[in-house]
């Protein structure tokens, strides 16, 4: 149940003067944002770091026009607000610093994101990064953990499109208003993710996607999540600002080894080198977060290993993570495409082997 109006906490929080962090404390030093918005200009003076000129602009307020368009935003795009005072807030996200004074939300937040896990890479992925985060993404929606991520192209598409494809709960944190949505190509899948979890932003209705939002955005991802994945990262990716704030919050920072010689695993291994979990499957980090885990709903479990024959295993033992042609390895084997053909279905049927684009295939378990 909301603890104040939302029309109240709307006219407060896109009021000049205000800003997220000051949104909290003037509402905790007055109540409510009704009585901040009735307090004389002397009593906001009464807050520091507020001067006459601001506590004049917050006492000005927002115009008529301004707050009506926000209000008829929300109506139109099935948005609804959680302020930091209501029970539907997350639990995690209030004990990080500067944790957002509202929420912004489309699709719903429940007790189960409580359980959840940040994923997050580089927006240019190889098909080794998809390849993993698609894998450990099907394996957290099967021990009903929500994945949290930014909404962006690359890994954290893949992400949230694993989670959904597989029944799972996830959450896109925006660094924009939800009504301007960037990428825009992935608007169709955010409407699907606040069918199945919810889209979230701190930024008010009409915000653009400016550059300097990412990085805060990227503070609400940690923030929501018991610990967060880097699957592929370069030297300077974003994926490294959420990572280093997730250390920040004292929460867990796991990172998927890559390749020396890709500059898409810079960052990853680097993480690795600091002190972050290395990572080769869900089970590691459900192992790293079993205390925090422990419900009926996540028990950590393993699958029985398929019972290959010896032809089965030959053409196995000769894939890794690299992808191969077909014909090479028909020709490590010693036996025909057909064959080969055969065998890998087989295997791609017990979902140890994929099959990627020009007849290559890279083993994945």
């Amino acid at each position: 149940m909301t603890k104040f109006s939302t029309e109240d906490l709307i006219r407060l929080y896109i009021g000049p003067g205000v800003g997220s962090h000051r949104f909290r404390v003037l509402i905790g030093a007055f109540g409510s944002p009704e009585a901040v918005l009735n307090a004389p200009v002397q009593h906001l003076m009464r807050i520091h770091g507020i001067d006459r000129s601001t506590a004049a602009k917050i006492k000005r307020g927002i115009s008529p026009a301004i707050f009506e368009q926000q209000m008829r935003l929300l109506k139109e795009h099935g948005v609804h607000v959680i302020s930091y005072w209501d029970e539907q807030y997350p639990a995690l996200l209030k004990k990080i610093y500067d944790p957002p004074g509202l929420l912004f939300v489309k699709g719903i937040l429940n007790t189960t994101d409580e359980k959840s896990i940040g994923i997050v890479g580089t927006r240019v992925p190889s098909e080794y990064g998809r390849m993993v985060t698609e894998r450990f993404c099907q394996d957290m929606s099967a021990y009903n953990l929500t994945i949290v991520s930014g909404l962006a192209r690359g890994i954290d598409t893949v992400a949230h499109c694993t989670a959904l494809k597989n029944g799972g709960r996830t959450v896109a944190v925006l660094g924009c208003g939800i009504d301007r949505l960037y990428p825009p190509e992935n608007k169709k899948l955010s409407e699907k993710i606040a069918a199945q979890g919810a889209v979230i932003s701190e930024y008010p209705m009409g915000t653009l996607p400016d550059g300097r939002n990412f990085p805060r955005r990227n503070r609400i991802i940690s923030g929501l999540s018991l610990g967060v994945l880097v699957v592929e990262a370069g030297r300077k990716s974003g994926a490294l600002i959420t990572a280093y704030q997730a250390l920040e919050q004292n929460r867990e920072v796991f990172a998927v080894p890559g390749p020396i010689t890709s500059g898409k695993s810079t960052g990853a291994n680097q993480l690795i080198k600091e002190g972050a979990k290395l990572v080769q499957g869900t089970l590691d980090i459900l192992q790293e977060l079993a205390a925090v885990l422990e419900s009926p709903e996540i028990k950590v479990k393993s699958q029985p290993e398929p019972n290959l024959n010896e032809r089965e295993k030959a053409i196995f033992e000769l894939l890794s993570a690299t992808p191969v042609h077909i014909d090479q390895i028909a020709r490590q084997g010693n036996k025909s495409v057909p064959e080969v053909l055969s065998i890998l279905l087989t295997l791609e049927l017990y979902g140890l082997v994929k099959q990627l684009s020009g007849k290559m295939f890279i083993r994945i378990s």
